[in-house]
């Protein structure tokens, strides 16, 4: 059963997966406040703040798609497990494109007022997502004993 909230994360979704940011004050208020880890290197809260975060991301990932799995519903608040797949072609947060593309999993939960994002919070496994890039080293790597000098 859909609800009016799963409906308003289903077109933020659509607006990302389209690459289109002008019109995403249609699904996301204007005050819109993020919490967890902001989506790149730009200031939380407010609809310029949210635009340009993803506006840099979709600059390094410029194939991103982000699928919704599973999503509940109670209230104003609505959840999701969502999957995330790109492929690194420009700057992103630790250096220089990869080349390399990663899929990767995350959860996500808002709270729409007035038929828009007024609340997210998505929390995903970026470690995994930079490990897959080749940015940073696996657990296995990263806990190695180091050779003494």
């Amino acid at each position: 059963m859909s609800t009016p909230g799963k409906a308003v994360l289903r077109r933020f979704l659509d607006h990302l997966n389209a690459h289109d940011l002008t019109t995403i004050d249609e699904v996301v208020a204007d005050d819109v406040v993020e919490s967890g880890p902001i989506v790149v290197d730009a200031p939380s809260g407010g609809i310029e703040n949210f635009r340009t975060g993803w506006a840099r991301m979709l600059t390094a990932f410029p194939d991103l798609r982000v699928e919704a799995e599973t999503m509940l519903a109670e209230g104003d608040r609505v959840a999701a497990t969502i999957s995330l797949s790109a492929t690194n072609t420009g700057y992103y947060r630790r250096g220089e494109a990869t080349g390399r593309h990663a899929t990767w999993r995350g959860f996500v939960v808002v709270r729409v007022r007035d038929g828009r994002i007024a609340e997210i919070d998505a929390q995903t496994d970026r470690f995994g997502m930079l490990r897959q890039l080749g940015i940073i080293g696996d657990d296995d790597e990263l806990a190695a004993p180091r050779q003494a000098s």
